[in-house]
């Protein structure tokens, strides 16, 4: 059974996993900075309708078909986004790096800022099972 899609654009789907459980939001291609910034506040706002529901609900990133994102977007989501995944007690981001080489930038340029943040834990896999694995690992 397929899981109940909770957002969906042209570019991004998003949804919970529950055996993980984690909410999964895949992108897709190119987005735009109002697409992307429109449905990262869409992903806070599920975080705060869903854990409730979820006491350790984790993200998991897949972005193995995404291209670009840009530089300002990716610093937006550091300064103001990641404070509201703190608020809402979200420690731990998996992603499933893109096979595009400027998508893996736009991730790579994310975690280290994250990183540097100490905001919380964020791990890159190639593998979708091995990011899954890891979260419910932790």
């Amino acid at each position: 059974m397929s899981p109940e899609m909770l957002y969906e654009t042209k570019n991004v789907q998003m949804f919970i996993d529950e055996s993980v459980p984690c909410l999964v939001n895949i992108w897709n291609g190119f987005l735009p900075s109002a697409e992307f910034r429109n449905s990262i506040l869409k992903l806070v706002e599920l975080l705060k309708e869903h854990r409730p529901n979820y006491p350790k609900l984790h993200l998991l990133a897949d972005t193995r078909t995404l291209n670009v994102v840009s530089r300002n977007d990716i610093q937006w989501v550091t300064e103001e986004i990641n404070p509201l995944y703190l608020e809402n007690d979200v420690h731990f981001e998996a992603f499933v790096l893109s096979k595009d080489a400027f998508g893996q930038v736009a991730v790579n340029h994310y975690v280290t800022q994250t990183l540097k943040q100490g905001a919380f834990y964020v791990q890159m896999f190639d593998d979708l099972e091995e990011a899954k694995n890891w979260l419910k690992s932790v």
